[in-house]
């Protein structure tokens, strides 16, 4: 079997890319087909069985590290496009919450995976199910914002309270037993939970954080690691608010950021607050902030006014 794919140098490391045209296409259909790999590769689990799929593909233009497409407006394929380096947490995460029938992240359709010479499996590509009319958070969530403090028309949609109990069912699909360390998501902000037509969120993206080595990301931490990153940004949708609409007044914009985090963290507590200690969520959030300028530095400069206004309103720039 041929894949459209081919192993590449990237400054030392391997990286795959996409040969040939329609190469997602063409994985779909060796996926449906279920014939034997190459060596050193395998399929990843899915909770949906693998299909062949027509129609045209499109990328999808959002800002990511990786490339992502939909096929025949059914599947999103996403290729990692950076180095291929083991240990890596998405196939341990998603194959934990497969097995707990974790619900809120679209059917997985299958991982394309490869095995590194130090003998870690890593995924190279991966298909899930298109959400009818998703967006991101940066898109929603900045709406229900700009809706809350007066700069977009409509009524707010409610969405804090099923956050929280989102991340909950997550974080306890992925404690480790015995234990309340968690395989947790690693790089947990609203870009990464999809709201669609239906209204539910679904969460993406197990990779971890871009700017870390692959054994941190690897790593289990305790909950408030998630939680932590997922306040921060409910914090930055208000930074991103007031930075496009300066005439808004802080004041509004930090009573919307504390009454959706506290909805966050109500919902949370009576699921899964077992699993977390609210003492290590300061210096998780300093940590955090401190990772979002090295990846505005790496990957998005133009990202880097709003880890420098959470350093502002700490009184730390």
């Amino acid at each position: 079997m041929s894949l459209p794919l081919e192993l590449v140098d990237l400054d030392g490391a391997v990286a795959a890319r996409a040969v040939g045209p329609e190469p997602s296409r063409r994985l779909l259909a060796l996926a449906a087909d279920g014939d034997p790999l190459p060596e050193g590769w395998r399929w990843g689990p899915g909770t949906r069985p693998a299909v062949a799929v027509d129609g045209p593909e499109r990328p999808v233009d959002v800002d990511q590290t990786n490339h992502s497409v939909v096929v025949g407006e059914q599947v999103v394929v996403k290729w990692q496009t950076g180095p291929l380096v083991g240990p890596h947490p998405a196939p341990e995460r998603l194959r934990r919450l497969v097995a707990a029938e974790f619900s809120h992240m679209p059917a997985a359709w299958w991982s394309l995976e490869w095995c590194t010479p130090d003998g870690d499996w890593v995924p190279v590509v991966t298909a899930a199910d298109l959400v009818p009319g998703a967006s991101d958070g940066w898109t929603w969530c900045l709406h229900e914002a700009r809706v809350a403090v007066g700069v977009d028309d409509g009524a707010a949609r409610p969405f804090a309270a099923e956050l929280g109990r989102v991340t909950a069912a997550m974080h306890l699909a992925l404690t480790d037993p015995g234990s309340h360390l968690v395989a947790v998501h690693g790089d947990y902000h609203v870009g990464q939970v999809l709201r669609g037509d239906d209204e539910a969120l679904r969460v993406v993206d197990f990779d971890g954080n871009p700017t870390l080595s692959a054994a941190e990301r690897v790593a289990h931490h305790p909950a408030a690691y998630d939680v932590a990153g997922m306040l921060l940004s409910l914090e930055n949708v208000g930074h991103v608010v007031r930075h496009h609409a300066p005439a808004v007044p802080e004041e509004p914009v930090v009573a919307w950021t504390e009454e959706v985090q506290g909805e966050f963290l109500a919902a949370y507590r009576p699921r899964a607050g077992h699993l977390l200690d609210e003492t290590l969520l300061p210096a998780y959030v300093d940590e955090q902030i401190e990772r979002e300028l090295a990846y505005a530095e790496a990957h998005l400069p133009r990202w880097r006014y709003v880890p420098e206004a959470a350093l502002r309103r700490r009184g730390r720039l």
